[in-house]
């Protein structure tokens, strides 16, 4: 027998930005803006990244996605614009210098 439900009607509160994670805490977290951060059966992520310049570039790219997802929504808000601008031209000169960092490596079989 199938009972006819009435239809939901779900609410999403409009997102403030006026705070944000750290990047190195944000890519940790799974998400750039506290308010969002709804941790899962009251577990709390606390992996340790070590500071390298690829994992800069994580975070980085990191940011750069969550504003992308934000700027979709809020295409108008000007500051999450300029602080996305930022972060791609950061992204830009990380990925140049993990790039150098690669080709100058030596492969593990070379001594």
């Amino acid at each position: 027998m199938h009972h006819k439900q009435p239809p939901a009607f779900p609410s999403v509160p409009a997102q403030q930005f006026t705070r944000r994670y750290a990047d190195r805490d944000a890519i940790i977290r799974g998400t750039l803006f506290p308010e969002l951060d709804l941790p899962f059966a009251d577990f709390e992520n606390r992996t340790h990244l070590p500071q390298t310049p690829l994992t800069e570039l994580m975070q980085t790219d990191f940011v750069c996605h969550e504003l992308r997802l934000y700027l979709n929504i809020y295409p108008s808000d000007t500051n999450a614009q300029a602080l996305y601008d930022e972060y791609k031209q950061k992204s830009a000169a990380l990925k140049n210098e993990v790039l150098d960092a690669q080709t100058w490596a030596k492969a593990p079989w070379e001594v």
